[in-house]
């Protein structure tokens, strides 16, 4: 399945060359503008799930993946800031940050604890 050691796949819906196979996260070539990380991961997944409805209801393919995440920062005695990022929509990658604040580090433990079960079992 691999070309120079990498998955091929098409860069809006994450199909590989194999009628219903698809490859996301580290083994995938594309899009080469997107870090290979779970969050980006995750989001390749909600595209790759919907082009399987899509494809066995008949219905609209969805959005194309868009290499979309949220990133954050820790500073310290509690304080914790986040950037949100998109890699391919639009004319070129796009980041919005965000403050440093308590919020944000409430929002960060939220978005652990909803993961570390789903992304490892934990």
């Amino acid at each position: 399945m691999t070309v120079n050691g990498w998955v091929p796949v098409d860069q809006s819906n994450l199909r590989t060359r194999y009628a219903g196979v698809y490859a996301i996260g580290d083994v995938c070539s594309g899009p080469r503008t997107v870090p290979k990380a779970g969050i980006f991961a995750e989001s390749a997944a909600r595209v790759v799930a919907d082009d399987i409805v899509a494809t066995i209801s008949g219905g609209e393919p969805p959005a194309p993946y868009e290499g979309s995440g949220i990133c954050y920062a820790e500073f310290g005695g509690g304080l914790v800031s986040k950037v949100e990022v998109n890699f391919l929509r639009g004319d070129g990658p796009a980041a919005q940050a965000h403050g440093v604040t308590l919020a944000h580090a409430a929002e960060k433990d939220e978005f652990g604890a909803t993961r570390r079960p789903r992304w490892f079992g934990r």
